[in-house]
């Protein structure tokens, strides 16, 4: 069984990420145009009524008849600029290098294998929870039939180590399942997607992990960085937990956002180009990695060379 090249893989993902990030703002310039123009008009009106008791909560009910449609479009758009990205970084997309849109087959069946893996994703996750009640009920009434502390001490370590058994299944499922669904539809490969991005994965789970962690490892610190750095900065959590300190934490919480979000919006003109940069690599080099991969995966079968070749 082929082995995906971690080292490699990591290199090509972040060089297409950074060399080829006007080919990638030119795929993903139309789909932000289309989320952002609206969402920044419908900011400055949500925020006013948050502004206002319960205001948030009032503003949701008088615009869910726009905010639906307009939130069924972005997810549209966002797997549509996925596709364009993942063609890009194969070295399959057609057309101009400064515009991309389509509607095709692709998309489509993305978003349908996504919608069918997020079903079966709560149904796991249910499982799980219907997993660890049944085991600790069951180890409740075994403690009380035994009366034993030793065996209370053991029930209870098996409890906690079925149960890291159980998401730890749950986190393999997701990595095999997810990671090379996007090149293998984006390349238009015939059957069941999930099953072939499963079947492709094989016997490479750690190094698929280790790949993910060196593409969104970045990403996170950055957003730790930014919430503690100033969403958090200077806000005391609540030191006993009690209902008035978590509200009062929570009301705090609220007007930095408030304020967070109208400096946005005010400075614009700063503030939009740093999310974009920041999109553009963030959808670059996780995209890229996840084709190259599956290039290594099939690098006998036909196919083109991939943007880094």
């Amino acid at each position: 069984m082929t082995k995906i090249p971690v080292g490699k893989t990591i290199a090509h993902a972040y060089a297409f990420g950074f060399r080829d990030f006007p080919k990638i703002l030119g795929v993903m310039w139309l789909p932000m145009a289309i989320t952002w123009l609206p969402s920044f008009f419908l900011q400055r009106y949500m925020m006013a009524r948050q502004i206002q008791a319960a205001g948030g909560a009032i503003a949701f009910r008088e615009m869910w008849p726009i905010l639906l449609p307009f939130y069924l479009v972005v997810f549209v758009v966002l797997f549509m600029q996925i596709i364009g990205i993942a063609k890009l970084a194969l070295g399959i997309k057609k057309g101009p290098a400064w515009f991309y849109f389509s509607l095709g087959k692709p998309v489509w069946r993305l978003i349908g294998s996504v919608l069918l893996l997020a079903l079966a994703l709560i149904i796991g996750w249910l499982a799980v929870l219907l997993g660890g009640v049944v085991l600790g009920f069951l180890a409740t009434l075994l403690t009380r039939a035994v009366n034993s502390n030793l065996f209370s001490g053991i029930t209870g370590v098996v409890s906690v180590v079925l149960m890291i058994a159980l998401w730890c299944g749950y986190i393999y499922a997701l990595v095999r399942l997810t990671f090379l669904l996007v090149p293998v539809i984006a390349t238009e490969e015939e059957g069941f997607a999930l099953a072939r991005a499963w079947t492709l994965g094989h016997r490479n789970f750690w190094r698929m992990f280790v790949i993910l962690l060196a593409m969104l490892g970045p990403f996170i610190l950055l957003e730790f960085a930014f919430i503690f750095g100033y969403l958090l900065h200077g806000i005391p959590f609540p030191a006993h937990g009690n209902a008035a300190q978590a509200t009062a934490f929570q009301i705090v919480i609220n007007a930095r956002t408030v304020e967070l979000v109208s400096a946005m919006s005010h400075y614009w003109y700063l503030t939009y180009p740093v999310v974009i940069v920041v999109m553009v690599i963030f959808y670059g080099v996780n995209t890229g990695a996840q084709c190259f991969a599956w290039r290594a995966l099939t690098e006998s079968e036909s196919s083109g060379p991939v943007a880094a070749d």
